[in-house]
Formats: structure tokens, C-alpha cells, sequence
């Protein structure tokens, strides 16, 4: 992992405002859920508000391990980690979005609200933007017309993985 695939990945992870975000279920079964992303820190940590009567709650007290996965466009992230819950009021607060008002009428002071922060360990990107994107057009292309596998491109702004 270089510098520079670290920075992109920490860059692209701040451009999303949903995610998708992968618990274990008490039958040992993957359970996905969109999430609103509350914040994402420099360290590549996530943070999401929810309930604390939610199901994702006690499946995470079960087992903290998670994935969260991003897309956008032609932008893909997926981000490792465990979760760890934050029950500062002055915190959520500070993270405080008034959309959430429609779960939490009493705003942050909600006594229901927790927050759920993603403690990342490890993630992968793909980033099919500007060049990148022109480039695997033509190497589809070309696919097509000599029957030979698509290779991905191999520069850290296309792709990359990286522990955190």
C-alpha cells in the first residue's frame, strides 16, 4: 500500500453522503441496510446515527464486525472494520443533520439516538472516473473484438487497497 493510494482512498470515502452498511444477523447471515454517513474522520473511521432499539444495534453487540460498502457513479469503496458505540450527547450534537428529526423528533437530544462508529481497519476502491474510465471503455472494447479478458487498470488512482 503506498501514501498515495491511501490519500485517494480517504479522499473518496469523503465524497459520499449514503452507504451500505453489512452486519452479522443473530442466524449468521449478512443483513445490509442504507445509512445516511454521518461523518468520516482523517483516520478513515465513519460514523452513523441510528437507534438504540435497532436491530443493527444488537446484532453489532453480537459481533462488531462490519463492512461498509460506497457507490457512486462509477466510484466504488468498501471499508472494513468494527464497530464501537458513542453515546456523547455533545458529539451528536455536533454531527447533529436536521433530516434526522424525521426518526428523532426530539433532535439530538433524543435519548433514542446512539451513534455508530465504524473503527476501519481495511479498505479497497475502485475509482473508474475521467481517464480511467475512457481506458476500460477501450479495454472492453477490445475484449470484445479478440475474446481476451479485461484487465483492470493498475494505477492508485484506479484502484487500491489499503490497511488504516
Amino acid at each position: 500500500m503506498s501514501q498515495e493510494e491511501k490519500k485517494h482512498f480517504l479522499d473518496l470515502i469523503r465524497e459520499f453522503d449514503d452507504a451500505m452498511l453489512v452486519s452479522h444477523a443473530p442466524d449468521s447471515q449478512l443483513r445490509a441496510r442504507p445509512m445516511a454517513v454521518a461523518e468520516t474522520t482523517d483516520e478513515g473511521d465513519v460514523f452513523f446515527v441510528t437507534s438504540v432499539d435497532s436491530p443493527k444495534v444488537d446484532e453489532l453487540l453480537d459481533d462488531a464486525r462490519l463492512l461498509v460498502t460506497f457507490q457512486k457513479g462509477n466510484k466504488y469503496v468498501s471499508l472494513s472494520g468494527t464497530a464501537e458505540f458513542v453515546e456523547d450527547r455533545a458529539r451528536i450534537r455536533e454531527l447533529w443533520q436536521p433530516i434526522w428529526s424525521a426518526w428523532f423528533p426530539d433532535g439530538p437530544e433524543d435519548t433514542d439516538i446512539i451513534l455508530i462508529r465504524v473503527r476501519a481497519e481495511e479498505g479497497e476502491y475502485w475509482d473508474m472516473t475521467g481517464r480511467t474510465r475512457v481506458k476500460m471503455a477501450f479495454r472492453g472494447l477490445r475484449s470484445l473484438l479478440t475474446g481476451t479478458e479485461v484487465k483492470p487498470p493498475e494505477s492508485a488512482s484506479a484502484h487500491g487497497h489499503v490497511q488504516l
